[in-house]
């Protein structure tokens, strides 16, 4: 039985002068800020010749191990217990499995994630191990549906080396990695929902479930596991930001916010029409928004009538190890193909109007921007655009309007009823001689306060008087009649 892959190329390594390599690695690591404080990490292997050839150019870039076809290339949901986990290999040395699908093993051709590893839904356990090529094993006995350190202690794999059929075993040692298990959750399987179900159904559920699993009720071990996954769920779901982001990006993306690791998308700023009239009573209008969203499950079930529309988003970021020279990798950021689906959606906002809001008000609606996948949306933010009213104008907390009397009205007094934004009625009048362009002040007849729409401005009423053309004959011989003569007007 092969103890492990490349033994030999262990002992060359082990052969190999380190304190070159040590000094090659401090040296960029000086030039490039060193301690690791920087944003660029590099590590340096040795070939299987001197140090002379890594600097010349000896060595080869070799190419990400690819599964062969008809291996699953992905880790099925049911083997996720799996990750984070860490065997013993053919009684030799220990080896990982890592939550993205790599395989750590202490050997030359597994560095800088040149060894992969998936899993199939019946259970079978596959390793691309670098030159040693592809690996088959099973789980002895049952295999288990969560990850329990506990229960795994002793659990053994087994199984072949594709190409010769050479045997290979592992013993599970411990879990190194607790949370890359949880980054599979269900958390609306959990509680028994569909992947769209909304925030009301999610709290009915919730409180029903709580109360049927309550340690109190159920002092059973299985009842106390239920009720907490629901706890978990819920907490989950019923924070805003997280939600979105495990609707979005899984459990990775929750987890990472948690960490304070999540980026923010873009805001998106738009103008929002209202009418005096929305501003003075407050009510509710609706603003449409045409933007990109990711499909929720469509990952795990593509086949989903509700993902017809749906197709890949756009590349996200991530951090992979590329390949700089012979023998040096450097870590930095890269666009690569996201596997989640997206669509076009057209959605609707609720844009509520308070009374005495104002135009160029500013509202903002949190995470209502375009989706990325593990990102947290922008925001939509609606600034308000007042349309010109026919009737009054706004300044401040006050409302101007303006009206026209005849001669004669302005002479022997007016009044005057107007329509107000909200349909009452206020009179206006004189009884006496009204003045050309004369100002008359209606107290608390103006807009509501913003902080306090009990209290309102004022409205102010400017009155033009139309003067006639003309006068007739008659009409200047009684105008002439009703007023005393005129004074000798003096030189100006």
């Amino acid at each position: 039985m092969a103890r492990g892959p490349h033994v030999s190329a262990l002992v060359l390594l082990w052969l190999s002068p380190r304190p070159t390599c040590a000094f090659i690695e401090e040296l960029f690591g000086n030039a490039f800020g060193g301690g690791g404080g920087g944003g660029q990490q590099f590590h340096f292997e040795m070939g299987g010749g001197s140090p002379f050839e890594m600097m010349g150019g000896g060595g080869q870039r070799r190419k990400k191990p690819k599964f062969p076809k008809g291996v699953p290339k992905d880790i099925a949901k049911s083997m996720s217990w799996l990750k984070g986990t860490e065997w013993n290999w053919n009684s030799w040395r220990n080896v990982k499995f890592e939550k993205d699908g790599n395989f750590d093993a202490p050997t030359q051709d597994c560095q800088m994630d040149m060894c992969k590893w998936s899993a199939g839904a019946d259970g079978k356990i596959y390793i691309l191990w670098g030159e040693s090529g592809l690996h088959q094993l099973d789980i002895v006995g049952t295999v288990p549906k969560e990850q329990d350190q506990a229960q795994m202690q002793g659990m053994r794999m087994r199984g072949r080396r594709v190409s010769d059929g050479d045997r290979c075993s592992a013993t599970f040692q411990r879990i190194f990695d607790f949370e890359a298990a949880e980054l599979e959750k269900d958390l609306y399987g959990d509680l028994g929902l569909a992947d769209d179900a909304d925030d009301a159904e999610i709290k009915k559920v919730y409180r029903k479930l709580s109360i049927k699993y309550h340690p109190d009720k159920n002092p059973d071990e299985a009842s106390k596991q239920k009720f907490k996954s629901v706890r978990d769920a819920y907490e989950i779901l019923n924070d805003p930001d997280k939600k979105i982001l495990y609707d979005t990006g899984g459990m990775e993306a929750v987890k990472k916010h948690e960490k304070g690791d999540v980026e923010k998308g873009d805001d998106v700023e738009a103008e929002h029409d209202v009418s005096l009239e929305d501003l003075y009573n407050s009510g509710q209008s609706g603003a449409t928004l045409q933007r990109r969203i990711v499909c929720r499950g469509c990952r795990s079930k593509p086949d989903s009538p509700k993902c017809r529309g749906c197709t890949r988003c756009p590349n996200e970021l991530k951090k992979v190890n590329v390949q700089v020279g012979p023998g040096m990798f450097m870590q930095q950021q890269q666009e690569v193909s996201s596997k989640e689906k997206c669509r076009q959606d057209r959605s609707t906002i609720d844009v509520m109007i308070e009374k005495g809001m104002r135009h160029g008000e500013r509202l903002t609606f949190p995470r209502m921007a375009e989706e990325r996948p593990g990102q947290l949306p922008g925001s939509v933010i609606l600034t308000l655009k007042l349309r010109k009213h026919p009737k009054f104008e706004r300044v401040g907390n006050d409302l101007h309007i303006k009206m026209t009397v005849t001669l004669r009205e302005a002479l022997l007094g007016w009044s005057q009823t107007i329509r107000h934004l909200d349909g009452h009625t206020v009179e206006v009048f004189t009884q006496g001689v009204t003045k050309p362009f004369q100002v008359i002040k209606i107290d608390g007849e103006g807009m509501p306060l913003r902080d306090d729409p009990t209290s309102f401005g004022d409205l102010y009423v400017k009155v033009e008087i139309a003067f006639p053309s003309k006068l007739s004959e008659s009409q200047i011989q009684a105008v002439g009649n009703a007023f005393a003569p005129d004074p000798p007007k003096t030189e100006l």
